[in-house]
């Protein structure tokens, strides 16, 4: 009885995880993070100013000294990744960045 239950949650989830990231057309892996942005904002999605951004790696200061003002973090190993978020009414969107040329490789969105 119990693995029904996951089994029932497991399919619930993902359903609902794909329809919240289907609502994000303009993203998709592999594209740039630059070419993405501009599409976002026009659909409504405000960046959200990192106001602790001395408390993030050098990387994401970097980006976040360049005009990039909602990069979360960078993790500047082997992929640099990178984190920005992004607010529409009650939802954030998190977008995950990765090489130094910030191609799009997950995104997810949040309840506020």
């Amino acid at each position: 009885m119990n693995i029904k239950i996951f089994l029932i949650f497991l399919v619930l989830l993902t359903t609902f995880s794909a329809k919240a990231n289907s609502a994000l057309p303009v993203l998709k892996q592999g594209i740039l993070f630059r070419e993405a942005k501009a599409s976002l904002i026009e659909d409504g999605w405000m960046p959200i100013k990192n106001s602790r951004i001395e408390k993030s790696s050098l990387y994401a200061q970097e980006i976040y000294e360049q005009g990039t003002l909602e990069v979360i973090d960078c993790i500047s190993m082997e992929l640099d990744a990178c984190w920005f978020r992004y607010k529409k009414k009650n939802q954030i969107l998190e977008v995950k960045t990765i090489t130094r040329q910030l191609k799009i490789d997950t995104f997810h969105v949040i309840k506020d």
